[in-house]
């Protein structure tokens, strides 16, 4: 245990000076970040999609036929993600990003907690659950106007008051392309990016898991944060296998630490 906890220290101090050190650095992070805020992941073993399969709650066509199957399921998880807040994860993140260590945040998340921790620069490349809009007259709607508009229109769930068309988050469902400007701006700062630190993704999930690929290709440092193994963890320079809201902290206390020296 107390070689373990070692090789961690090794590796904490590792990610702490190649952030230090570099000049374009971002961040991607994925449902790992979220998890310990209370939100459920969608797509490992026992996640949403093994409870409600996404062919049926979560894919555009079934969205379009269907609409109230997939409010059937939002109404479900809904309250999780909505009382969800920030952990020492989202914080360390935005504190990177206040001491200009890291550029911008890359995010699969769809909850809006990087921006309630204080983080900026956000590109949320699968959406946002906090926005809706209609789909017929793009009509925009707030999180409080469907609550109450849901209270009235179980059947079918929401539509819109003007054109009557299904009302949909923002949130990228299967069979759908990501939000263009997220996708190219993404894949520049990845391009760009001379370290890339990767917080709770799997790198398992297409186009996303490519983004660090961008930056292998130019040279640039992946730093892993995952209690989970990827796909690239060998081309990783540092992997640490933990919870990121215990490890993102410390390497901004490591990163403090070398500051002071």
């Amino acid at each position: 245990m107390k070689i373990l906890k070692l090789l961690e220290k090794k590796k904490i101090q590792h990610a702490a000076e190649l952030l230090l050190n570099s000049k374009e650095a971002i961040a991607l992070t994925g449902a790992g970040v979220s998890t310990e805020s209370g939100i459920p992941d969608f797509r490992s073993e026992g996640g949403i999609w093994e409870k409600y399969k996404p062919e049926i709650y979560g894919n555009i066509e079934a969205f379009l036929k269907n609409p109230a199957k997939f409010w059937e399921m939002a109404q479900k998880i809904a309250p999780n993600l909505f009382k969800a807040k920030p952990n020492p994860g989202h914080y360390a993140l935005a504190e990177l990003e206040k001491m200009d260590l890291i550029k911008a945040v890359i995010t699969q998340n769809i909850d809006e907690l990087h921006q309630k921790a204080g983080s900026v620069i956000v590109y949320e490349v699968h959406g946002n659950i906090n926005r809706f809009s209609c789909l017929g007259c793009k009509a925009s709607y707030t999180k409080e106007q469907i609550i109450r508009k849901m209270k009235r229109e179980k059947k079918h769930g929401p539509s819109c008051e003007y054109c009557a068309s299904p009302l949909k988050p923002s949130v990228v469902l299967f069979g759908e392309g990501l939000p263009r400007f997220e996708k190219y701006q993404s894949q520049a700062l990845a391009q760009k990016a001379d370290v890339m630190l990767i917080a709770g993704s799997s790198l398992s999930v297409a186009p996303v898991c490519d983004l660090p690929l961008y930056t292998l290709r130019e040279k640039g440092d992946l730093i892993i944060v995952n209690d989970q193994p990827t796909d690239l963890d060998e081309k990783a320079t540092v992997v640490i296998r933990h919870k990121t809201g215990t490890i993102l902290p410390l390497i901004v206390e490591e990163i403090k630490r070398l500051q002071e020296e």
